[in-house]
């Protein structure tokens, strides 16, 4: 049997300044390997995170109160995806 990349991968996404939906997931898009057809939206995220993010550690640094929904997201996430680790750091 082939082994796959067991590895966890570690990513920090730096959230200061950023105040609009936009930017956020642009953000995310820079810091992420986020598929080509990532749709820019916290449902999209969500998605990648249960498809890709079992061996995820992503950091979100500068949080501030902005994300809110993005928290949600990212708890959601770790319910579902054994393996996935979301911490926010403000």
């Amino acid at each position: 049997m082939k082994k796959g990349n067991s590895r966890r991968r570690r990513f920090i996404v730096d959230l200061t300044g950023i105040r609009s939906a936009a930017r956020l997931h642009a953000a995310l898009a820079e810091k992420l390997p986020l598929p080509e057809h990532y749709g820019r939206n916290l449902d999209a995220f969500h998605d990648v995170l249960t498809e890709f993010g079992a061996r995820w550690s992503i950091v979100f640094r500068n949080a501030g109160a902005v994300t809110k929904g993005l928290r949600a997201v990212c708890t959601d996430a770790m319910e579902e995806t054994p393996g996935l680790d979301v911490v926010f750091k403000d």
